[in-house]
């Protein structure tokens, strides 16, 4: 399973910051009605992407036009099409003004507009008190039910107090608007989501069988051993050694880091190390990609270009002139290197590009 807050202007307003707090994924607030854009919409999802977590996007329906609010939701979460789950929120006034059918022509037509299958978001009194016979085989239930409003610690996910009617499962549950987590101090409504990482990524619409590892090109320096990419849902333990025997410690308790990319600096026996000699992973806990050149000065490999005044040359040496301007941006096949100078073209052109002025794409 996952664990998942839903975040708005509300959080964001009282200077929210979704780096600082320990979770699996947000749900953020994109649009309500057809004239609201919640300014945090960008912020918050370009993080939560950024960090390796996984993304959703909901509109507060207000029950009037579906189709207005359908095509005002999808044009501004455009960009996100493909790597978030998209969300109907319906409750409230929504709930009396547009009734079933509001939600099943809302859905319906995002599904056709975007190929992935929206979540559908409201309250068990709701999905009690409705027929939603039509809906329930086909859009997955994002349920919320708190019962009291105590503070809750931490992730504590519990049981359903009642039963649901017509939905035989919830695919993600909120169960308490009152939830608090270190990195924040006021509270947060907090999720689960019975599933995997994997399972997320298909309602989104971006698992289309791709291996996750031929799909990721993280760029480093020519002389950086390689990346590695936490891609488990519970995080990894950090260990003392390449032999994998002692978990490190960290306050009193055992390390665990749960997100993002980060520098090899050494490899060893299945092992990768991530920062000081205590920052010791196992490969099987994530995805590796080694540089060749860092370990083969004859490998082939691709660069790419970071600087404008990026110039080939035909001596490895910095006072050589320069012959011919590779564009910031552009990439070039890599033959070896000498040094930190990439073999990228031969002597009419100009042989060798200055390693600092470049990047290896893995």
């Amino acid at each position: 399973m996952l664990n998942l807050v839903d975040i708005s202007n509300w959080q964001g307003s009282a200077g929210f910051n979704p780096s600082t707090v320990s979770t699996d994924g947000y749900i953020v607030k994109a649009t309500e009605g057809t004239s609201y854009t919640d300014p945090y919409l960008k912020d918050f999802a370009d993080k939560t992407l950024a960090s390796g977590r996984v993304l959703g996007l909901y509109h507060f329906a207000t029950g009037y036009n579906w189709k207005a609010e359908a095509d005002y939701f999808l044009s501004r979460v455009g960009n996100y099409i493909g790597k978030a789950v998209l969300i109907l929120d319906f409750e409230s006034s929504a709930v009396t003004t547009g009734g079933v059918q509001f939600a099943t022509n809302w859905l319906n037509y995002v599904k056709e507009k975007t190929g992935s299958t929206p979540m559908f978001y409201t309250y068990l009194g709701v999905e009690n008190s409705l027929n939603w016979s039509s809906l329930s085989k086909q859009y997955p239930l994002w349920l919320a039910q708190y019962n009291n409003y105590n503070t809750v610690n931490g992730f504590q996910p519990r049981s359903l107090y009642g039963s649901l009617k017509y939905w035989a499962k919830m695919t993600c549950f909120q169960y308490t608007s009152s939830g608090r987590l270190i990195g924040y101090n006021g509270n947060l409504d907090l999720n689960v989501f019975y599933g995997t990482k994997e399972d997320w990524c298909k309602k989104a619409g971006n698992f289309d069988g791709v291996n996750e590892e031929m799909a990721w090109h993280p760029e480093v320096k020519w002389n950086q051993l390689g990346m590695f990419r936490i891609n488990r849902a519970n995080g990894i333990n950090l260990y003392t050694s390449s032999d994998l025997a002692i978990v490190t410690q960290e306050d009193g308790h055992d390390a665990v880091r749960k997100y993002g990319d980060f520098v090899i600096w050494q490899a060893k026996g299945g092992a990768v190390k991530l920062g000081t000699d205590v920052q010791w992973a196992s490969q099987a806990d994530g995805l590796t990609k080694i540089n060749p050149l860092a370990v083969n000065d004859r490998a082939r490999a691709i660069c790419k270009i970071t600087t404008d005044d990026a110039y080939t040359q035909n001596e490895p040496d910095w006072k050589t002139g320069g012959i011919k301007h590779l564009p910031k941006g552009s990439t070039w096949q890599v033959f070896g290197r000498v040094d930190k100078y990439l073999i990228v073209g031969g002597e009419k052109d100009g042989k060798y590009i200055n390693g600092d002025k470049a990047v290896i794409v893995l």
